[in-house]
């Protein structure tokens, strides 16, 4: 049984950034997920439609080889949000946990 104060094992630090990798199939949300609340945002709602229209620049100039660009943006963002310290508390049992045990 894990507590506030029980440290997070490594599997679980792992499991965490996983989730966040895959969470950056929305740009942004891995970010979120690790309590990197600004960054996430920005990329969500500027950094990602700006890249998209880059890339329609790019594909225009290019022969459609600039639709690599936000693929390789996602990419990025998913390596990033693996890679980021994680800043939320981890509540890893409900309060409500011991009520299960308790007799009625």
């Amino acid at each position: 049984m894990h507590t506030l104060s029980t440290p997070l094992s490594k599997q679980e630090k792992h499991a965490h950034d996983e989730i966040a990798a895959l969470l950056s199939i929305v740009p942004g949300l891995g970010h979120i997920y690790k309590g990197h609340y600004e960054v996430g945002f920005l990329w969500m709602f500027l950094g990602m439609p700006t890249a998209i229209w880059i890339d329609i620049l790019f594909a225009l100039a290019t022969a459609a080889i600039g639709l690599l660009f936000p693929i390789l943006c996602w990419v990025a963002l998913a390596f990033d949000a693996y890679n980021e310290k994680d800043r939320r508390r981890h509540h890893l049992t409900s309060p409500w946990a011991d009520d299960d045990e308790s007799e009625d």
